[in-house]
């Protein structure tokens, strides 16, 4: 083997002439979104990975990257066995061992606020390298923002800039959790903990970016940064979940808390507990596969052997047999992991149902069909509803809007008591931009069908998805009937002015907080509005407008005060 620096003058015929740490040129044969493949001779190509792309976030490698340019490099490693060989264009040499300023765990507190670059967006959350370190932090979902997170993916991507307190530090596990609410920001202020040592914000250092892990080179599964199009083996349930619709209201129920029903509370709570438990396992499967990423079947055939009932592990073995074209095979482990995953894992049993579809909606023939027979079989071992949510949600996101028409029909006969049911035909119909008509006759429909106590809770979300389409007067109509009959309400002033917060007509939202803060309630209640009212004002900026705010709760105070007798 030849270990030279430069590979200028030595014509390469074989991968035994390369060593590690060798420096190269070679021009890109071809690029995707993952990566690109580089000829270091007629004979000799070479992978390059996203992440070693360059030592700054790539945001559109074809772009940046285009086919027949001139790049240099050194060699990361070779496979004398299979031939593959793996380049990096970074600069640095992306050791772990050379940690930029020798920040480690010990360095960190709680209550530390950091700067951080988003390394990866994931449905439960980001993780997030602290500057100048190797060091990544995951923010939960449910830590991002203090308002419900609708849609991550449309928040945050790879390469974001953002700001972090800490919230946990476990050094035994290496990890460290972290909070983006901007609540947490505005308490630090508060407190005046911004100014000393003691919560110290460290600059982002924007040209370091630590190694993100790839897969695969063309993979069908992606998961290092957020992606527009539909991928063959996503699985994700959370747009069939119709989480959008329904947790919209859920940040601003404490101001309806006195007339919460606690055994409800303690349903929701052990819910969330579960599924906060799942999404923990499933991260630290994540992140076992990670460190020793399989590379052919024999070494998912092993981790599947350890780990029978994730369907994690199993769904990247089909992405794998995917790649290499055996369509076949993926079919099969398909059926093995339906076969081999304990009954009592119903999520995982339904993940891999939920790829199977994707597979058969990707390489079916004809595709309409296998898509039909994979989902007769689903009905017969999962929850119908379920299933049938996931199968609407793979018909919009690939925009078969016929046949996702047709299957809503049958659901809203089917499940007809069910508001997300309902909800799922409203958001269809207004994506598609159906008439007015069209809607009115489907909220009929469904105010004929739903029992009375989830009435309320479908015309809200029908108003805040019509506001979210662009049909803002028909929302706010919708609001405004609602709001005749429930005038005290306050949840459902809190989420009407939250739309009309997001249009941004200041006017508009000042009359309607006025009508708001006038309303004859209990004083933990008017606290709310006014609160929310005076956090408005200070985010345009208005001080006239904030000193008016607090003037008028002033006099409500004073006035809503029992009258004091002499001593």
């Amino acid at each position: 083997m030849v270990c030279c620096r430069e590979t200028d003058t030595i014509r390469i015929e074989n991968v035994k002439d390369l060593c590690c740490g060798t420096e190269i040129k070679g021009y890109v044969k071809n690029v995707n979104a993952k990566g690109c493949f580089i000829m270091l001779s007629r004979v000799v190509e070479a992978r390059i990975t996203l992440s070693n792309l360059s030592d700054e976030f790539v945001e559109n490698p074809q772009r940046n990257f285009p086919v027949g340019k001139l790049v240099h490099g050194r060699i990361l490693s070779t496979d004398l066995s299979s031939g593959k060989v793996d380049v990096s264009l970074k600069k640095s040499t992306g050791s772990k061992i050379e940690n930029l300023d020798g920040i480690s765990f010990s360095d960190f507190h709680v209550g530390d606020i950091i700067d951080g670059q988003v390394k990866r967006v994931e449905s439960f959350g980001l993780f997030v390298t602290i500057q100048s370190s190797e060091l990544v932090g995951l923010c939960h979902v449910s830590e991002l923002s203090d308002e419900p997170i609708l849609d991550i993916y449309s928040c945050h991507k790879a390469g974001d800039v953002v700001k972090a307190k800490i919230l946990k530090i476990d050094e035994e596990r290496h990890r460290i959790s972290l909070g983006m609410k901007k609540s947490y920001f505005d308490s630090d202020m508060i407190n005046g903990t911004n100014d000393g040592d003691e919560h110290k914000i460290v600059p982002m250092d924007m040209n370091h970016t630590p190694q993100i892990v790839e897969l695969h080179n063309s993979g069908v599964l992606h998961k290092s940064e957020p992606r527009p199009s539909v991928l063959p083996l996503q699985v994700s349930l959370d747009d069939s979940e119709g989480s959008d619709q329904e947790d919209d209201n859920k940040g601003h129920e404490n101001a309806h808390v006195t007339e919460a029903n606690t055994k409800k509370s303690e349903k929701q709570l052990k819910k969330k507990a579960r599924k906060q438990r799942e999404l923990e396992i499933s991260a630290i499967e994540k992140r076992a596969l990670q460190q020793d990423i399989p590379q052919t079947p024999d070494e998912f055939e092993k981790l599947v052997r350890s780990s029978p009932n994730s369907s994690f592990l199993w769904i990247k073995y089909m992405a794998c047999l995917l790649d290499l074209a055996d369509v076949e095979k993926a079919r099969a482990v398909a059926e093995r992991a339906l076969k081999t995953i304990s009954p009592r894992e119903e999520e995982e049993k339904l993940n891999v149902w939920v790829a199977y579809l994707n597979l058969e909606n990707e390489y079916g023939s004809p595709r309409e069909d296998a898509v039909k027979k994979v989902f007769q079989r689903a009905l017969q071992y999962c929850d119908r509803k379920k299933v049938h949510l996931a199968l609407l949600a793979m018909y919009e996101r690939t925009e078969q809007y016929e046949l996702a028409d047709e299957l809503l029909d049958r659901m809203a006969k089917r499940f007809k008591t069910s508001c997300k049911i309902w909800l799922c035909c409203i958001q269809l119909a207004l994506k598609q931009g159906k008439d007015v008509e069209f809607i009115k006759s489907i909220v009929n429909r469904a105010l004929l069908s739903l029992p009375q106590r989830k009435r309320i809770k479908f015309l809200s979300q029908t108003a805040i998805l019509e506001f979210k389409c662009g049909v803002p007067e028909e929302g706010r109509s919708r609001f405004e009937l609602i709001l005749r009959e429930y005038p005290k309400r306050t949840d459902l002033w809190s989420v009407y002015l939250d739309q009309e917060i997001r249009l941004g007509d200041p006017e508009i939202v000042r009359a309607l907080f006025e009508r708001a803060t006038c309303l004859t309630l209990p004083p933990k209640k008017m606290q709310f509005l006014f609160t929310k009212y005076l956090k408005y004002e200070q985010s345009q900026g208005d001080k006239e407008r904030e000193a008016y705010v607090k003037q008028k709760a002033m006099e409500y105070v004073q006035t809503s005060l029992p009258t004091q007798g002499s001593p």
